[in-house]
């Protein structure tokens, strides 16, 4: 490079009678030196939109948070391809359908958006991501419900599978020595002036459906048949269990998940159910105190916590080179090592390619992540036969409200609810 420097400056100081022509042809002979000679490269930008949760506050800690756990994966493909770098936007996923239709009709859509499964499947359907093309061999990494759940015509998928998020509960140390590990602990320690805290919110609180043994008859109803007289009954008990859970003076039911959190994180709770990507933000806040288990089962069995695939979906507007930087980023991510690695570094998710494995010896955090994934897994029928938007969602939401507000009784309530999931889509 320095020669290439030399040579240029020797001609700059040549007669001016040099011809026009042979000064144009060193000047490109410099620059093309100083870019070969220096090793530089125009630095490439992948664009990523990605869906926060209905219970993460969009704010400078959230962002933060998301891009440490980003980091691992941008350090690891830096290797591979030095000059790209990643600029990260955040919606909320209710909202994320509005705005990158906005960008897409723009020509500014993402090259790539992290977001839920159900919300890929969604977008797609809105056309707002392409199908992301998969090859056999890609296809052994995945779980084959999960992959059956985002397949699309033409054989790609809605979305790539990156990541799961799982549902745990979160403890106060400092004043629980250890966790319930039933439902009727948690009745228990509660009553002994502990306080506890609940979602009322249909998402969060499903996991106690598992515990009472009440999934097989709402998986039934959902797929449109009248659950049996055994199942039905354990429909009651575990309505009346959440209604008996209600009127205990030491167990609060907030409206939605942030406000549990936030009362826990301010120490006016020592238990609630909280989700995995939500541990490193409440370690900043509760240090050592903070503890992290499986959520309690019940005479039922286990809990049904209600796990998030987070997936990869190929934005539509992206540019012919921002796509197949998407491609093989997204390629990168599924590997085993890259796998690993993002799930040892972050300890807050779980790899969606099936064949690593994860550790749990080294960390109760992740043992009690991969007992979440396993127990989540009853309620896979139930959310393949009812996608996120399906309005009788809604209309159960508003059903759980009254009852947990003493408005309906638990056999109402369970009547109700099974006649909703008998009916077709609206």
């Amino acid at each position: 490079m320095m020669g290439a420097l030399t040579t240029a400056m020797a001609h700059r100081s040549a007669p001016t009678t040099r011809p026009k022509r042979l000064r144009g042809l060193l000047l490109s002979l410099f620059g093309s030196l100083t870019l070969a000679g220096c090793g530089s490269t125009l630095p490439s930008v992948l664009y990523i939109s990605l869906g926060t949760n209905a219970d993460q506050t969009i704010d400078a800690q959230l962002l933060e948070d998301i891009r440490d756990r980003l980091s691992i994966l941008e350090t690891g493909y830096q290797q591979l391809e030095p000059s790209v770098r990643f600029q990260i936007s955040l919606y909320p996923e209710s909202k994320i359908g509005g705005a990158i239709s906005r960008r897409t009709t723009a020509a500014l859509g993402p090259d790539l958006l992290l977001v839920n499964g159900d919300t890929a499947i969604r977008l797609y359907k809105a056309g707002l991501v392409d199908p992301f093309p998969i090859t056999a061999e890609e296809r052994r990494r995945f779980n084959p419900k999960d992959l059956n759940r985002l397949a699309v015509p033409g054989g790609g998928l809605a979305g790539l599978p990156l990541l799961e998020q799982t549902q745990l509960a979160c403890f106060n140390r400092d004043r629980l020595e250890e966790p319930p590990k039933t439902l009727d602990q948690l009745l228990q320690i509660s009553a002994s002036g502990r306080p506890m805290g609940l979602s009322v919110d249909l998402d969060n609180v499903l996991w106690t459906a598992g515990s009472l043994g009440a999934i097989p008859g709402i998986n039934r109803a959902a797929d449109g048949r009248a659950p049996n007289g055994e199942q039905m009954q354990a429909i009651v008990r575990w309505l009346a269990w959440l209604q008996n859970a209600s009127a205990q003076q030491r167990i609060t039911f907030f409206a939605n998940q942030t406000s549990t959190f936030d009362a826990f994180a301010a120490g006016r709770l020592d238990w609630i159910p909280c989700q995995s990507v939500s541990v490193p933000r409440l370690r900043k806040q509760l240090g050592q105190a903070l503890g992290v288990s499986s959520l309690p089962s019940g005479d039922g069995g286990e809990p049904s916590p209600l796990n998030r695939l987070r997936v990869l979906a190929l934005g539509h507007s992206s540019s012919p080179h921002g796509r197949r930087e998407a491609l093989a980023f997204s390629r990168f991510g599924t590997n085993p090592l890259t796998q690993r690695n993002l799930t040892l570094g972050s300890q807050t998710v779980l790899p969606a390619n099936r064949f690593v494995k994860v550790p749990v010896q080294s960390s109760k955090t992740l043992e009690a992540m991969v007992n979440s994934s396993e127990q989540g897994r009853q309620v896979d029928r139930l959310f393949q036969l009812l996608e996120a938007d399906d309005p009788r969602l809604r209309i159960a939401q508003g059903l759980l409200n009254g009852l947990v507000f003493g408005e309906r009784s638990p056999g109402d309530t369970a009547a109700a609810l099974v006649a909703l999931l008998l009916e077709e889509e609206r």
